[in-house]
């Protein structure tokens, strides 16, 4: 398949992907429009997407404020983390006796309950970004490190031994041969992280913010607002799918090979 080609079929895939939920999401709001008419319910208990739409639009200016609060400490919290995860994968693929000790204990590490977690990261380290950018590590670290330590441990034996054979060295295996192969599953552990990444931000500001989404969210809600609780929601949703389309891209561009092969 030709470059050209392929990037139809790219492009065909991803339009398929983005009408289909599209239009499902289209249906449930005017299912939900119209029970709210229908009902007469509320709009304290629930409103409807037409009112969230408009409070939300009037309150635009300081929702885009907290976003960018928020982003900021994604952005931050996101990079590390990733940086983080990629030194401890290789780490954990170059050391038997490194993966056996911590390999457990990373696994174990997701059965924290990150929102009870989050209050002591204020009480350790104030109310600065710095619990943020923690909280956001522990919600996208362990599927990152999970998904390079596997692609790593998973690289074709009969390779490994043909690069033995030439004489390639350690740092050659790996650059030539054992991350390129270890790049798809690294990618299926950004997307995850990706999806989880906003979350923590959130989290983190709840804890203890002055701002931010997760404050915006509680004043919110405090307030009785419950249709900007709702846009501030769909804020969150909608950020946490660029970030995640943005990995998206970033494979696409990275790996090529690894979508002509599947393809093909």
């Amino acid at each position: 398949m030709n470059g050209r080609a392929l990037r139809r079929a790219l492009g065909r895939e991803l339009a398929v992907s983005v009408a289909a939920p599209l239009g499902l999401v289209l249906v449930v709001l005017a299912g939900w429009q119209i029970y709210v008419w229908l009902s007469d319910i509320r709009p304290q208990t629930l409103p409807g997407p037409i009112r969230i739409v408009r409070e939300s639009v009037e309150s635009a200016g300081s929702i885009w404020a907290h976003s960018l609060v928020t982003m900021s400490e994604v952005a931050a919290g996101f990079a590390i983390s990733i940086v983080c995860a990629l030194v401890l994968g290789l780490l954990l693929d170059l050391s038997t006796p490194v993966r056996r000790a911590l390999y457990p204990i990373i696994v174990a590490s997701q059965t924290i309950p990150i929102p009870v977690v989050a209050p002591l990261m204020i009480v350790w380290f104030g109310f600065g970004v710095t619990p943020k950018i923690i909280v956001i590590g522990l919600f996208t670290f362990v599927p990152i490190v999970l998904g390079f330590a596997a692609g790593l441990a998973a690289t074709e034996r009969p390779t490994i031994n043909l690069m033995r054979t030439f004489g390639a060295s350690r740092w050659q295996m790996y650059r030539y041969v054992k991350i390129p192969a270890a790049l798809p599953d690294l990618f299926t552990g950004l997307r995850i992280a990706a999806i989880y990444a906003v979350l923590g931000a959130i989290f983190g500001e709840l804890a203890g913010a002055t701002d931010g989404l997760g404050i915006f969210l509680e004043q919110s809600r405090l307030s009785f607002r419950t249709d900007l609780v709702f846009g501030a929601i769909f804020v969150v949703a909608v950020l946490s799918y660029l970030l995640f389309l943005g990995v998206v891209l970033v494979e696409r561009r990275t790996i090529p090979w690894h979508f002509v092969r599947r393809e093909s």
